[in-house]
Order: C-alpha cells, then structure tokens, then sequence
C-alpha cells in the first residue's frame, strides 16, 4: 500500500512540473549529511489464481524481468508524457549511482567562492565647472564635510582668470534600480566607462580629475590601482582622455597635509596639456 502512495505522490509530482511547462527537476548537489533520494518502488504484476491455465507463451510475451524492468507503463497512459518522463528520470537515477561521487562541504563551499563578489552601491559628485573640465570626486555623505567650499578654493586657485560655474550632480550606482541586476566590480567599471565615453562625446573632455578610491577603481582600466596611480596621468585606451588621479575631497580634508602634493599635480597636469 504505501508503494503505490509514493507513486501516486510521484505521479502527481511530475503531473504538476508538466503544467508549468518543466521537462524535468533534479537537485544540483546533494546536501551534507542528507538521505540519499530513492527511486519509488513500483508494485510487483498481480499473481494469477492458479486454476487459470497459461500457455508458456502467453507467460513469456507479458512478465518482465525485475531487473530489466526500468518503469511500468500503467494502462491508459502509454504515450503519456508524466509517463515518459518517469522512465527518464529512473535510468537518470541510477546512471548517477553509478558515476557520481558524494559531495562533500569543502566542494560546496569552493563553488560558492566562485561566484563573482557583488559590491555595495555608491554615489559620485560630478562637476563641471568650465569647458573641458570634469571632476568626479568619491562622496561620502555619511561625514558631512564641506567639500563643495574646498573645491570652490581649488578652482579658483587654478582657474582665476575663467568664469566658474561649479554646480553639483550626483551620479549613482547602479544607475538602475532593479534588485535583479547584476553588481559586480566588473559591471560597475563597464556602466560608467561607458557613460564617460559618452559624455565625452557630447562635451569633449580635456582635463579628468578622478578624486577618491571609487572614482578612479571604476573609471580607469582595471589593471591599475587607486594607490598605484596616485598623482599620476593615466590614458584612456578608447579615448584621448587623460585622467588625473586624485586623493577625494573628503581625504583632503581629513588630511591638510596631503594639500601641498595636490596643487603640484594639478598645475603640472594643466600646464602639460
């Protein structure tokens, strides 16, 4: 009796898995220490009453072997795709019995390390405060600095002679909120490289500031490091653009004394364009 409940349980199993449009289910991995998933036995051929006499032909044409015998086609259901799906997943079963191998925690633990590492989002300040400038400086509005006044000073120390107009925009990533999207480091560096090259195009760009870690890890190749490139002249590979890599608003002012190396950079990167 409870044979034939595991297959009316699996029956129904793969009666619902046939309305939603789904060939077939199997697990990826077997957990630890979880029971190995069994095929359900099917009922064995009733046994005739013996005053029935049977040739040895008829015998032979309807029993079927116990160990040749893969699934039992119930009558009324032949060419039933339940009923040929049953017959896969049996010969898949034991297929696998014989070839795999038990997962162990390590194994899981290892493709799990493989997946790529999503990061968490952040903002960028945009300006552009004259024809050919863009700063793009790394915010971090949790410290609430004034590091729009100390840009303002940096502008006009460099630029005295031009007419500024340092209006903020701030950039966000992901610049799509959608909770299925990917957020990896990668998908990061292509969505604002890709929205520089085309900013680009509608104002050509001919000095880049690039302040703070996530300005320059996500706007520059990905071989080059933040502190690496630091104070330095980095090239575009698509562009003519030339970036100048910079410590963000934020570090300037929780460091003064870092001030003196700025201004060098930057008198030196203007004066060289």
């Amino acid at each position: 009796m409870m044979a034939l409940i595991s297959i009316m349980n699996e029956l129904h199993r793969q009666i619902y898995l046939s309305a939603l449009g789904m060939d077939t289910y199997m697990p990826r991995w077997h957990l630890p220490f979880a029971p190995v998933s069994v095929a359900c036995k099917l009922p064995e051929p009733a046994i005739e009453s013996p005053l029935v006499a049977k040739d040895e032909s008829t015998v032979e044409s309807h029993e079927i072997p116990v160990q040749a015998q893969s699934f039992v086609k119930p009558v009324g259901l032949d060419n039933s795709p339940v009923n040929n799906l049953m017959g896969d997943i049996l010969e898949v079963k034991k297929a696998a019995k014989v070839i795999s191998k038990p997962v162990s925690a390590a194994d899981i633990l290892a493709q799990l390390d493989s997946k790529p590492v999503t990061i968490e989002p952040f903002s960028l300040s945009i300006w552009r405060p004259t024809e050919g400038v863009m700063i793009v400086d790394s915010r971090n509005a949790r410290l609430a600095l004034p590091t729009e006044l100390l840009l303002n000073n940096i502008l006009r120390s460099l630029f005295s002679n031009q007419l500024l107009k340092p209006q903020e925009e701030i950039l966000r990533w992901p610049m799509i909120e959608n909770s299925f999207t990917k957020r990896t480091a990668d998908d990061a560096r292509n969505e604002l490289q890709t929205w520089l090259s085309v900013q680009h195009e509608i104002r050509p760009i001919r000095y880049l500031w690039l302040m703070g870690e996530n300005a320059a890890t996500y706007l520059l190749p990905e071989t080059l490091e933040y502190k690496d490139g630091l104070y330095k002249v980095i090239p575009f590979n698509e562009s003519a653009i030339h970036g100048l890599v910079l410590p963000s608003l934020n570090e300037l002012l929780q460091k003064p004394g870092i001030k003196q190396q700025l201004f060098s950079a930057l008198r030196t990167y203007h004066s060289a364009q």
